[in-house]
């Protein structure tokens, strides 16, 4: 009699052997849990805290004239990124620069419409708000979210030593997150002479 393949030849239960992990303290938020290595992150804080890393800024605000104001303290050339919270995660649609003065240029951004059609915060978008048989007459097309509902409601900045600084990492920010592809962003970073924000 032959054994078909994939069978244990004991004919016994096949034992699963399953790695246990140690407790480790969180590096963030030190919250215990299981890793491989002592200086780990939790699952929480890694999603949490993995969009504000790659943009190399700290938390993200609600876009409006008082928080900018409250905010940024100072005038001095910076790198901003747009979007809107999904849960407790800020999600860019926009990453841009300004040579001389980021808060200036943040409050041009107040209630400014998403410039793509395709991003928007799905809670604007009107499948997000409620199921309905119909839509309403004059609902847009459900691919068409550049509208005043599609504005765009939070901001992450960093402050830079210098125009050339923050032309560096803009460049970074629109590689990273996806350039003309991934973003709003209608064309590739301008050079620091190009620009006079």
């Amino acid at each position: 009699m032959e054994q078909s393949e994939g069978r244990d030849a004991t004919n016994g239960p096949s034992e699963i052997v399953q790695e246990v992990l140690p407790l480790v303290s969180c590096f963030w938020c030190a919250r215990l849990h299981p890793a491989k290595h002592r200086l780990s992150v939790c699952p929480a804080c890694a999603a949490k805290y993995s969009t504000m890393r790659s943009l190399e800024m700290s938390e993200s605000y609600p876009l409006s004239d008082d928080v900018i104001d409250e905010v940024l303290t100072r005038m001095s050339p910076g790198n901003y990124a747009l979007g809107y919270m999904d849960d407790d995660t800020f999600k860019v649609f926009y990453v841009g620069r300004s040579d001389c003065d980021v808060r200036r240029c943040l409050h041009e951004w107040v209630g400014m419409p998403s410039r793509s059609e395709d991003h928007a915060s799905l809670a604007k978008a009107p499948w997000g708000v409620r199921r309905v048989k119909q839509f309403p007459v004059g609902a847009p097309a459900l691919s068409r979210v550049g509208n005043a509902e599609s504005s765009y409601t939070r901001f992450a900045y960093s402050y830079a030593r210098s125009a050339e600084e923050a032309y560096a990492k803009e460049w970074r920010n629109y590689d990273t997150f996806g350039g003309s592809y991934g973003l709003d962003n209608e064309s590739r970073p301008a050079s620091v002479a190009a620009t006079g924000s």
